[in-house]
């Protein structure tokens, strides 16, 4: 039995050391044709499920890297969630697998930059700085390298934001992150799971109730609880939009697809009913109304000509 346990431990230093070899190749973070990527964090009024897929059929030559890409998209509703598009701009994701690393590039009207978003070639008390969109990073150290399922782990220990608690940080090969930038500020998004050509290979916190993505037009967004009547859905910029709820409205909020605020005038023509006209200069695009009234809180989409 001695022999038995010492010639296992044996094989898992191998495979450990084997990973610091110039020669060793790490498991891919993309599958064979797609990986899909679902996406957790909190801004303003909730919870929000982002929600991404990358073809292998999409790729572009940068820098004389392969990078994959995801454009921006709208992606279904589903209830007890809310979701948006992950980006205003495309969004591109290359991988070295010869060090394990993930990286993400990202150009748009506030940043040009290529970050780092994971490393699978740290030892035991390096550092490594988890980016965000803007701002200062989030340094995290590493605690102990170990394998679970076949995967090479790295163990961080516990990882605290403004928004979230990640208890165990961890990366783990062949996997995104656990923690991603959100994209709108100095905040990070929390992997739910993912998906490679279809097939879970993270769920820690569910059983097959994650987000995959779709198309969705305008206007269905699941709000079957509230009667709630927004107008126009399609406006310019000099016009108001109308609010007629049959519950009391409480607050009136519109965001970008980023999560950043718009500075909004509200004029309340009763309990029930309020118009608001933007108050700051906007790009056409899309953009969210949050309505919390006394029953709960009303979204709907509307586009910015």
């Amino acid at each position: 039995m001695k022999k038995i346990l010492f010639v296992l431990l044996m094989l898992i230093a191998a495979r450990v050391s084997g990973q610091n070899d110039s020669t060793y190749v790490y498991q891919s973070f993309f599958g064979k044709d797609s990986t899909t990527v679902n996406l957790y964090t909190v801004i303003i009024d909730g919870d929000w499920n982002l929600t991404f897929t990358l073809y292998n059929s999409d790729t572009i030559t940068m820098n004389n890297h392969l990078y994959y890409y995801v454009e921006p998209k709208q992606i279904e509703s589903v209830p007890g969630y809310v979701t948006y598009n992950y980006s205003d701009e495309t969004i591109y994701f290359r991988e070295d697998r010869q060090n394990g690393r993930l990286y993400l590039y990202v150009k748009n009207n506030y940043v040009e930059k290529e970050m780092l978003l994971c490393d699978m070639s740290l030892n035991v008390g390096d550092t490594f700085s988890i980016p965000t969109y803007r701002g200062s990073s989030y340094e995290i150290k590493v605690r102990n390298i170990r394998m679970v399922s076949g995967r090479k782990t790295i163990e961080f220990g516990e990882l605290h934001t403004e928004t979230f608690l990640i208890e165990n940080m961890m990366f783990m090969e062949g996997l995104f992150p656990m923690a991603m930038p959100e994209f709108s500020d100095a905040s990070l998004c929390k992997l739910i799971c993912q998906h490679k050509d279809g097939e879970f290979t993270y769920n820690p916190y569910f059983t097959g109730n994650c987000l995959m993505e779709t198309k969705l037009s305008i206007g269905e967004v699941d709000n079957d609880k509230v009667n709630m009547e927004i107008t126009p859905t399609i406006f310019s910029s000099n016009e108001t939009i109308s609010i007629e709820s049959d519950f009391e409205i409480k607050d009136i909020k519109m965001i970008d697809m980023l999560g950043r605020e718009i500075n909004i005038s509200i004029n309340p023509t009763d309990d029930f009913t309020s118009q608001i006209s933007l108050n700051q200069r906007c790009n056409s695009g899309i953009y969210l109304i949050i309505v919390e009234t006394e029953k709960e809180v009303y979204y709907e989409k509307v586009v910015l000509r």
